[in-house]
């Protein structure tokens, strides 16, 4: 494989100079170098022509991409940001060019920084500082969706944050498809609701969130239902869910994000009228 494309695949295309030696030998590196095909970013670090801009930009702050946006290079769900968020290793070099740059830090000791992105666990124990807790719990359930990591994995990782923090984990959920999903399951959650996700229901398939035997939380995201296929098969599965007793709630992505204080009142209606807990007509799990 092509040094350059190596580079790219493993490093997002910003390295060390002792890594791109190790791959290449130090005279193809200075080869490179030589012919505009590596650039210099920094004391030490070399960058490709394709190289990840954000990476690019951690490593000339003198840190490495982390937080939000590393675990967003592995398309784990994280909150929207405008910002690039970086690590520091305590040798940061502030540059009016990165004024978009937000530095985070991760628990205890200060943590070196050997590559341009940070691994996930690094990556997810600087998270943990810098979101809200539903935003945790939703990031932690995405990477266990995904298959980056099981329980013991997220525990390894968080075991330097605070009590609090640790102690999110019980409330993750590795079911949900989306980030807006893990949001709604655990607001209603704290609520004190019990609140099943990704329950089969015959002749329908999996449906996001069931509370009680009858009341369905459908929630969209930006990512999917927006397309005309999808709204048709999305309004197909709510005819039949009412057709067999079931209440449907459809939450938009701006449900979710900015109008839960809408959106609550009214699921508190339904329940307080104790109409969840009525048995649906044809209602039967997979």
């Amino acid at each position: 494989m092509d040094v350059l494309d190596l580079l790219q695949r493993e490093h997002h295309g910003v390295a060390r100079a002792g890594t791109i030696i190790a791959i290449a030998g130090r005279t193809e590196m200075l080869r490179l170098v030589r012919v505009g095909r590596l650039d210099r970013v920094c004391h030490g670090w070399y960058a490709s022509p394709g190289a990840f801009p954000p990476a690019r930009l951690a490593v000339a702050a003198g840190g490495a991409l982390s937080c939000v946006s590393a675990l967003a290079t592995e398309g784990i769900w994280v909150p929207d940001t405008r910002e690039i968020h970086i690590r520091v290793n305590g040798h940061t070099r502030r540059n009016p060019r990165t004024s978009c740059l937000k530095e985070c830090a991760n628990p205890g000791r200060v943590l070196p920084t050997p590559r341009s992105v940070d691994p996930l666990g690094t990556a997810l124990a600087t998270a943990a500082g810098c979101v809200t807790d539903e935003e945790l719990v939703a990031i932690c359930d995405s990477l266990l969706y995904r298959k980056k990591c099981d329980r013991d994995d997220l525990e390894h990782w968080l075991k330097d944050c605070r009590r609090s923090v640790r102690e999110l984990i019980d409330w993750t959920d590795g079911r949900a498809e989306s980030g807006t999903e893990s949001l709604a399951r655990f607001r209603l959650a704290r609520r004190g609701f019990k609140v099943r996700p990704q329950v089969g229901i015959s002749g329908v398939g999996h449906v996001d969130l069931l509370i009680g035997r009858r009341l369905v939380i459908e929630v969209d995201s930006v990512s999917y239902h927006t397309d005309v296929p999808a709204y048709n098969e999305d309004r197909r599965r709510d005819l039949i869910l009412a057709g067999l007793g079931f209440i449907v709630v459809r939450l938009t992505y701006e449900h979710v994000m900015y109008g839960w204080d809408t959106v609550l009142p009214n699921i508190l209606a339904i329940t307080q009228r104790r109409d969840h807990l009525r048995d649906p007509r044809g209602f039967a799990r997979r």
